[in-house]
C-alpha cells in the first residue's frame, strides 16, 4: 500500500503562569482523578499519512497529486482552529475535533456535519491566502467588483469511515483549475492519530452573477488573484459517478412540502448546498437509512433554492446493482414547478461500525 507520511512533533510550547506562553499540542490526551479533581495532558507524537487506497475508487484506482505526496517531515509549529498554509500555500491544514450536536445517533460525525467541514475548509484557506474581503466569505477583489459569487455545481464525497465523538480530524484541501469556467476543490479528512484518510471529497464551483443569478466564465482579473493558489494537471482525489438522467416517472419514493428555514440559508440567500442532504434522505426508504450508511454520493446541482421555494425529495432504488457493492439509490430534489433543484446518487453500506460505548466518551468530572 503506498502512502505519504507528514510528520508532526510536539510542540514544545507548555503553559507558564509568568509568561502565559501559547500551547501548542498535537493531541491531548486527558486523565481525571474525581477525587483530586485533578487534570493531567500528556502530549503524544503522532504523524499523519494519506491512505491511497483505503477504498476503491469509481474507476479502480485513487490519484493523489504529487504536492500532497511531497508532504514528508513538514514540522507542526502551531495549531489553530483558523489553520495553517504548508506546501507555499498550495495547500490548507486545519485540525478539528468531532462536537457533541455534529454527530448522528451512532456517535459518528454526520455527513451533513462533513459537508459542512469540507465548506469551512475552503473559505478559511481564502482567508488564509488574503483572498477574502472583511467578511464576505470567499470575495476576492475582484469578484466584488464584479459581484461574482462561488457556487457548487457538483459534488464528490466517498466515506471509509465515519470519525467519532471527540476524535481530532485533521482536513487537507487545495485547489486545481478546472476548464475556463471553474476551479476544482479537493479535500481529505484524515484521522490524525494513525494518518488514514477517513473521507475524500472533490467538489466544482463556478462563478454566479448575484444580481443576475446566471453562472459564468472566471474573468482574467479573479485568475490573475488566483493563480499563485492553484495547483495543476492533478486529478480529482475522487472520481464522479457516470450514470445516466435519472427515470423521474420510475422514483416511487416522494415526500413533499419541504421548506427551507432561516437558518438554512448561507450569505448569499439561498439554500446550503448540505441542506439538500437532508432532503434526499427524507424520501430516502427507512430500510435503508435504519441498517445502512452512507458510502458514496455524487451531487449535481442544477439550480438555487431560495428561502420561499417549496422542494419535492422523489428517490428510487436501483435495482440489480453490483457495480458499487452496496445499495444504489437515485434522488431528485424539484420545485413544485417542476424544476430540478439537484440530482444525486448515494451509494449505501451495510453498517461498518458504532462509536458507542468506546474510549473517548468518557465523561470527565
Amino acid at each position: 500500500m503506498a502512502t505519504s507520511r507528514f510528520s508532526m512533533p510536539p510542540s514544545a510550547s507548555t503553559w507558564n503562569s509568568r509568561n502565559k506562553s501559547k500551547v501548542s499540542l498535537q493531541r491531548v490526551n486527558i486523565t481525571s482523578n474525581a477525587i483530586q479533581k485533578t487534570v493531567r495532558f500528556s502530549v503524544i507524537n503522532c504523524s499523519l499519512k494519506i491512505n491511497l487506497h483505503a477504498q476503491p475508487a469509481l474507476n479502480g484506482e485513487i490519484r493523489v497529486p504529487s504536492v500532497i505526496k511531497e508532504m514528508e517531515n513538514e514540522e507542526i509549529t502551531s495549531l489553530s482552529v483558523a489553520g495553517r498554509l504548508v506546501k507555499g500555500g498550495l495547500v490548507f491544514q486545519q485540525n478539528v475535533s468531532v462536537r457533541s450536536f455534529e454527530i448522528d445517533s451512532e456517535y459518528k460525525m454526520s455527513t451533513k456535519a462533513i459537508m459542512n467541514y469540507l465548506q469551512e475548509a475552503s473559505l478559511n484557506y481564502a482567508k488564509k491566502i488574503g483572498l477574502t474581503i472583511d467578511t464576505r466569505f470567499g470575495i476576492t477583489p475582484g469578484m466584488c467588483k464584479m459581484d461574482l459569487v462561488w457556487v457548487f455545481r457538483g459534488m464528490h464525497i466517498e466515506v471509509d469511515r465515519y470519525p467519532c465523538w471527540g476524535e481530532v480530524v485533521q482536513i487537507l484541501h487545495w485547489t486545481s483549475a478546472s476548464g475556463r469556467t471553474g476551479v476544482r476543490f479537493d479535500w481529505t479528512i484524515n484521522d490524525i492519530n494513525t494518518g488514514e484518510t477517513l473521507v475524500r471529497a472533490s467538489c466544482l464551483a463556478v462563478m454566479m452573477n448575484k444580481n443576475t443569478r446566471k453562472t459564468c466564465k472566471l474573468p482574467e482579473e479573479v485568475k490573475d488573484e488566483l493563480k499563485d493558489w492553484l495547483t495543476v494537471d492533478v486529478e480529482p482525489i475522487v472520481a464522479a459517478f457516470k450514470y445516466s438522467c435519472p427515470q423521474i416517472e420510475a422514483m416511487d419514493h416522494i415526500k413533499t412540502g419541504l421548506t427551507p428555514g432561516w437558518n438554512d440559508l448561507d450569505v448569499n440567500y439561498h439554500v446550503n448546498n448540505a441542506k439538500y442532504l437532508d432532503w434526499i434522505l427524507e424520501s430516502t426508504p427507512d430500510s435503508i437509512r435504519d441498517r445502512h450508511e452512507l458510502w458514496k454520493m455524487n451531487f449535481e446541482y442544477r439550480k438555487e433554492c431560495l428561502k420561499d421555494d417549496v422542494i419535492q425529495s422523489l428517490s428510487r432504488v436501483v435495482p440489480n446493482n453490483e457495480k458499487y457493492r452496496g445499495i444504489e439509490v437515485e434522488h431528485v430534489l424539484r420545485l413544485e414547478s417542476g424544476h430540478q433543484v439537484l440530482r444525486a446518487r448515494t451509494v449505501w453500506r451495510i453498517n461498518s461500525h458504532s462509536c458507542r460505548g468506546i474510549n473517548n466518551m468518557k465523561t470527565i468530572f
